[in-house]
Parts: C-alpha cells; structure tokens; sequence
C-alpha cells in the first residue's frame, strides 16, 4: 500500500463504490459511516466528522470528498490547516439551482454558504463533466437562470478545476444484443418524492407512454409510495423500484431505447449502463447528456410535449438498420471514452502529483 486517504461522502452509493474499489488496490481507504440525508442529524454529524477527521488525518495523502454540502466544509478547512490536499467531486445538484422546481442545493442559501467555503478552502476541483462548471441553460422553456454551473453562481472562485468523467466496467454490462424488443423504451432514476418525477422527466416518459400505445415503457427506480401517487398508469407502462444489479441488466437488456429526459443532471450513470447494453439513448440537452450520446442516439433540445412527441414519432421511423448500427456505437462509446480505467488512472495520477 502506497499509503492512506479518507474518502467522504454524504451517504453510500454505486458509483462511490467504484471509486473505493479501485483506490482500495493502491492505497488504504478509510470512509466513515455518517449519513447526512437525515436534516436532524447535521449537528450531531458535524461532531462525528470532527472526531472522524482528528483521528485519521495523520498520515493521510489526500482527502477525496463527494459532493460539496455541509460533508465537505469541515475537510476543507482540516485539509488547509495540515496541508492535506483536498479534492471534491462537484457532481450536479451541488452545482445549480432551480427554484421553481425546488431543486438544487444552490438554491438554499445555507446550504449554498456551505458550499462555496468549501470549494473556496479545498485543493482542487474534479467536477463529473464540464458542464458543471459553466453551461447555458435552454432545455426548459422559462428557465430559473440562463445559465448553471458552479461558475455562474460563483463567478469569484479561484480554485482550480479538472474534469475526471465517472467510469464504467463493459465487461460487466455485456448482454446479447438480439434480446431487445422491438419499440421498447426504459428509463432509469432514483425517484423518492414528486419532485424528483419532474426533475428527471419521469413525468414526461408517462406522458409518451400515453401517447404511444403501440411502444412498451418501463421506468426503474420508482419508491412504491411514488408510484402510488402516479397511479393510474397507462397499461404500457411497467414501473419498478431498483432491482438486483443482475435483473436490472436483464431489463436493459430488452429494451431498444433508453429514454434521460432529466430537466437536470451532472453525468446520469444510468444512461451509460444502458449504452453498454446496447440501448439506443435519447436524452435531454442538458448536463453532460449530449456529450455522452455524441452520435449513437437522439437528444431532446426542449421539454415541450409536441416536441418531444415529434422527436419519439422520428425516431421510431428510424430504419431497423440505423438503430443496429447506432447501438453498437452507443456500446463503443462509453466502453472508449468513459472505461474505468480512465478514472482510475487520473484519480491515481492526481494523488502521485502531490
């Protein structure tokens, strides 16, 4: 072991847990097990992650954070008074603001405070995409802000950036790509309260589901208190919380498309697994979506329905041939552009640095 780093984070989830494996191959990774979703529990968090930061900073190469929130001030501030480098990981909602939807942790004021000390104290910033630094912002048709990113909400920062993508493993979303069905759509997301059906267009793949009765849509990730309040859908709609990593391949793997129409989004991790599995995507021009697509799928420029049901009708025109050729692509271009050994080896570029 090249020795030890703390990686911190505001609760535990798949894409940390790639981060932590292939750091755990070269270095000894300490996390803690604070969980900050809960609000009540901030104040008895910031003493926990005191304690935390106290006992383990000796020794320490760098400190990794994900996200900037409340998690992430305290790092910052241990890692300026020793002279730990201290990296955080912007990833999306950290990163913009929409009121009118109330999403966004930029919106809070707080909690926006939290965040810019943090970015200000820390060492550097690995942001998921470039989007998140400074983007126009059209997708919606009255936007909160014309633009987001952490730029525009702090235009004084001076701390400097780099863009390290999330990574993917194709050898583990490897399917046969003769078992997807004809006009069939799936959309990914975390959805846990109504708001989050807007935000990641949950609400908009029922509204397809509606209009095309001759397609089938699964949507994954939806609590079952959610879907509830959603009900009555339409009967070409199969909504399911997450499954087992091994069912969910299973679904991706039957259908031709997968569908991010996300009013925001930093890099989805969804929509990459399922390019892997040789989904056709369409997704909205928003966060790093049409960079990820590139030439192997559709994107969506506006949220308007006419539009977006104009936009399904082209694609579902599209000739048997095209879409092959446009999934094989889709599969190429995350195994190229976004493997797990690029993020990997930037991350173990970045510590050997210092």
């Amino acid at each position: 072991m090249n020795g030890k780093i703390l990686y911190i984070y505001p609760e535990r989830s798949a894409f940390i847990e790639k981060d932590l494996t292939f750091l755990s191959r070269s270095y000894t990774v300490v996390t803690p097990c604070h969980d900050w979703k809960s609000k009540g529990m901030t104040p008895l968090n910031f003493l926990k992650q005191l304690i935390f930061l106290y006992r383990n900073l000796r020794g320490t190469r760098a400190i990794f954070v994900m996200f900037g929130g409340y998690w992430s001030l305290l790092p910052a501030i241990a890692g300026k008074i020793t002279r730990t480098p201290v990296y955080i990981i912007p990833g999306g909602t950290d990163c913009v603001s929409f009121p009118s939807l109330s999403y966004g942790s930029l919106r809070k004021p707080v909690m926006r405070t939290f965040i810019r000390w943090s970015f200000q104290l820390c060492t550097e910033l690995l942001p998921v995409d470039q989007s998140l630094i400074l983007a126009d912002y059209t997708y919606l048709a009255n936007p909160d802000y014309p633009k987001q990113g952490i730029k525009y909400f702090f235009p004084r920062l001076k701390t400097p950036w780099r863009v390290i993508h999330n990574g993917f493993d194709p050898d583990f979303f490897r399917v046969d790509p003769g078992l997807s069905k004809e006009n069939s759509f799936i959309a990914v997301a975390p959805v846990n309260n109504m708001m989050r059906v807007r935000v990641k267009g949950v609400d908009l793949v029922i509204d397809l589901a509606r209009r095309f009765g001759n397609c089938s849509f699964t949507i994954v990730g939806v609590s079952g208190a959610v879907a509830e309040q959603l009900s009555p859908l339409p009967p070409n709609l199969a909504v399911y919380p997450f499954h087992p990593r091994e069912e969910f391949i299973g679904l991706l793997a039957e259908s031709r498309f997968v569908l991010q129409l996300s009013v925001s989004e930093g890099f989805p991790n969804a929509l990459c697994e399922a390019m892997l599995c040789h989904c056709v995507p369409v997704g909205s021009a928003v966060g790093a979506i049409p960079e990820i697509i590139g030439d192997s799928g559709f994107i969506a420029v506006s949220a308007d329905r006419d539009y977006l049901y104009g936009r399904v009708e082209e694609i579902l025109s599209t000739s048997p041939e095209k879409l092959q050729q446009m999934a094989l692509r889709a599969r190429e271009r995350i195994a190229g552009k976004y493997h797990i050994s690029r993020r990997e080896k930037a991350f173990l570029d970045l510590i050997s640095e210092k």
